[in-house]
């Protein structure tokens, strides 16, 4: 069951963003992903797509929304075990993700590079981890997948219903 890799790119579409989303982004806040927004997914095999229109042939069920995340708690795959959203556990009085089993493996990946984000997530299947997103900075973020789980389409669409709802 190898794990693969991929970078996400957050396009904004400044024309279509309202003044209120503008400024909470100058004072700091977090970019919040938008239907106006594009999403490019450079694979680590090279390959490169993007998430501007959703693909008809539905391949997921979507669990409700997480309290302290913007994910749903669940979502399962035609034919495939369903996938939980993992629990973050307390550190310091901070909810904390360990993302090193997952990414331990990608090169570019350094937990010093990580950045607080409501984006941030790790899904798993069966108490192992399949999926997760780590943000690198404003608008980069790392992907992690297993690859018997998902393919490439089914990453854009995932990330379409989970980004763009």
């Amino acid at each position: 069951m190898p794990i693969k890799y991929a970078e996400i790119t957050i396009v904004r579409n400044l024309e279509q963003e309202s003044w209120l989303t503008y400024f909470k982004n100058l004072i700091g806040e977090e970019n919040i992903i938008t239907k106006n927004d594009t999403i490019i997914i450079l694979f680590d095999d090279g390959t490169v797509t993007d998430t501007t229109t959703k693909d008809e042939i539905e391949q997921f069920e979507m669990g409700p929304k997480s309290v302290y995340s913007t994910y749903p708690m669940y979502f399962n795959k035609i034919n495939k075990n369903t996938a939980f959203l993992k629990t973050p556990i307390i550190k310091d009085n901070v909810l904390k993700l360990d993302f090193k089993p997952i990414f331990k493996d990608y090169p570019n990946y350094s937990t010093l590079k990580k950045v607080p984000s409501i984006y941030n997530a790790i899904y798993e299947s069966n108490d192992i981890d399949i999926f997760a997103v780590a943000k690198r900075t404003s608008n980069l973020y790392l992907l992690a997948y297993e690859d018997s789980y998902f393919d490439k389409l089914d990453i854009v669409n995932l990330f379409f219903n989970l980004f763009k709802g």
